[in-house]
């Protein structure tokens, strides 16, 4: 696992050697400067979780080296060191952003208690930033399925979670590709380490570039401090990148490289910085194809899918349908006594397709139990497109998508029912991409694959 890396800056080369010999037996990684000429060379070229800075190195104000590593490296933690105790300079120290100050001389044992206390706290901090960064959307916190299908998804994952190596995850929109990236991360060697996600599909170029690795302070007009990016955030744990098929091309160079040495650069940094994460990346194409159409890179490619993981979609998994849908209803109802499937409403769900997958069923139920007005959801509540097109739509018979759902394809269903979905809402599309469960951009997508056209 990855050790916490700290850089102990002292004048004095025998009490760096002891203390990295202390510190190393303790299972901590140390690096050491004697004097400011290396300090922000060792900072920019390493990833450190904490410096331990004496205040009284000679020539140097060590209040203003604090100042300046804070403003430079915000995310490192600093713990002040010094002989003197100057009750006026702790304050300031701590008012700058120190996390603890530590007078000479000390006992090895509360310094390593400092250091636990310190580093825990850091990795909260950081749990908290992951939390925010995450989608609005609430995670689930287990897999709902019963199913053959799921219990060998689960099965295999459990296996994949036991390796390094890097993954990628197949299925449509909706069957749950995150949440079956964080339980691999959650049973792997990395489970006490960040898992950390990124949605290609939803921030452009420059902004995606930013995420992952972070800038420098004066890179453009706005950075005013140095940021992390996500890929240095995770370092140590797992890095989800969702929908990656929709990377462009212009960043996926960036991420090849950063796959083959975990080695990237901050954006206007000179510095090449290392970070140890997995990866996983997910996607709902077919990233062959895209790669035969040169939308995707081959070497790129060939790095992710070390290994694949195919998720199976709702519709070939109907035994869990129900008991998703339950799931649901206990989750989204306001009152205690969760509303109840009515025999009717169980069939229509039984027997819909699902094009929307998971994400779809939990929209519809969520959806059912505001329009019912009893504790009973009827299959009238669901307004499922196969069961309301003949109730509210007299002419879909005359479209040539429509007739008999038996007679359709997959492709075609889908085709249908997001139509079915823009049209009931007007062809609102940010609204229409809210009730289907996918991104605004993967809805464009469709509509041009589909050629779908308002009437």
């Amino acid at each position: 696992m990855i050790k916490s890396q700290i850089l102990i800056i002292d004048d004095d080369a025998d009490f760096c050697y002891t203390l990295s010999e202390q510190l190393s037996d303790k299972g901590f990684k140390t690096e050491t400067s004697l004097s400011m000429d290396t300090v922000f060379q060792k900072l920019n070229q390493s990833i450190f979780d904490l410096v331990l800075l004496d205040l009284g190195l000679p020539g140097e104000n060590g209040v203003e080296i604090l100042q300046e590593i804070k403003s430079t490296f915000p995310s490192i933690e600093v713990v002040i060191l010094t002989g003197q105790n100057d009750t006026k300079q702790a304050v300031e120290c701590m008012r700058l952003g120190a996390a603890d100050y530590i007078l000479k001389p000390y006992l090895i044992d509360e310094l390593l208690l400092v250091f636990k206390r310190v580093l825990e706290h850091k990795e909260l901090v950081l749990k908290n930033e992951i939390l925010e960064k995450r989608s609005e959307q609430k995670f689930q916190s287990r897999i709902i399925g019963q199913s053959e299908q799921v219990t060998k998804l689960l099965s295999l994952s459990e296996k994949i979670a036991a390796s390094e190596s890097n993954l990628l995850i197949e299925g449509e929109t909706g069957t749950g590709k995150e949440l079956i990236a964080e339980f691999i991360h959650r049973n792997s060697q990395r489970a006490n380490k960040p898992f950390v996600v990124i949605n290609c599909a939803s921030l452009p170029d420059q902004l995606i570039e930013s995420e992952l690795f972070g800038y420098e302070k004066g890179s453009f007009t706005d950075a005013k401090t140095s940021k992390q990016g996500l890929a240095e955030i995770a370092n140590g744990g797992t890095l989800f990148l969702d929908e990656i098929g929709e990377m462009s091309l212009a960043i996926q160079p960036k991420l090849l490289r950063f796959l083959e040495n975990g080695e990237f650069r901050r954006i206007g940094g000179l510095t090449t910085l290392h970070s140890d994460v997995r990866i996983i990346g997910a996607t709902n194409r077919n990233l062959l194809e895209e790669a035969e159409k040169k939308n995707f890179r081959n070497d790129l490619l060939f790095r992710i899918n070390v290994i694949t993981l195919i998720i199976p979609p709702l519709r070939d998994r109907r035994d869990d349908i129900i008991l998703l849908a339950e799931h649901f209803i206990k989750q989204k109802s306001p009152i205690r006594s969760p509303k109840s499937l009515s025999k009717d409403a169980i069939n229509a769900l039984v027997n819909y397709k699902f094009p929307g997958n998971v994400r779809e069923l939990e929209h519809i139920i969520e959806r059912a139990i505001i329009f019912s007005d009893s504790n009973i959801i009827h299959s009238a509540n669901l307004y499922l497109p196969n069961i309301n097109a003949s109730q509210n739509n007299s002419d879909l018979k005359d479209r040539p998508d429509a007739g008999s759902n038996n007679s359709l394809s997959i492709e075609d269903l889908e085709r249908q029912h997001i139509l079915n979905v823009l049209d009931a809402n007007g062809w609102e599309q940010n609204k229409s991409a809210t009730v289907l469960g996918i991104s605004l951009k993967t809805l464009y997508n469709k509509i041009k694959k589909f050629n779908l056209k308002q009437n």
